[in-house]
């Protein structure tokens, strides 16, 4: 089991994507994926999936992540804890929404929450002298997935 995090690219939204199978009926979620209106079949899902992996040079993705495992989460859970002291918290971002649980998929940052999220992110790298590399590597990699996430205005997906 394991945390995976990526930022959709913007070509679909840009107009820049190959062209849809069914473009009248291609629209875009409350956390910006795209997805089919009307009652979709199982053939269209597939065609609209198969799509989605090949509309543009990035595949969809401007940027994807391997976060860890949930012995990794749960070990950075606990750093942060630590580190946030009281009277806390000072990374209710990080421990609400991304480090909770190592496995969560199909959860999602708004972007109005990702300049929040990169403050945190960055307050713990002004620490890098305490931390390990795998968390150096953790909080480098969610630092870019905020940047990523501001710079499109798409949503953190895990």
């Amino acid at each position: 089991m394991a945390l995976d995090a990526f930022v959709r690219c913007t070509c679909i939204r840009d107009g820049k994507a190959k062209p849809h199978p069914f473009p009248d009926r291609l629209t875009f979620d409350e956390r910006g994926e795209p997805i089919l209106t009307g009652d979709p079949t199982d053939d269209e899902w597939e065609a609209h999936d198969q799509w989605l992996s090949e509309s543009c040079e990035h595949e969809g993705f401007i940027l994807s992540f391997f976060l860890g495992n949930i012995t990794k989460v749960g070990n950075l859970r606990s750093f942060l804890r630590h580190l946030q002291g009281k009277p806390g918290p000072r990374f209710p971002i990080l421990l609400e929404k991304v480090l909770y649980d190592g496995t969560h998929t199909g959860d999602w940052i708004p972007i109005k929450e990702s300049p929040v999220l990169l403050k945190e992110v960055d307050t713990v790298l002004h620490s890098s002298d305490i931390l390990a590399e795998s968390e150096k590597e953790f909080f480098n990699n969610m630092k870019l997935l905020c940047e990523a996430s501001i710079a499109t205005g798409n949503a953190i997906m895990f």
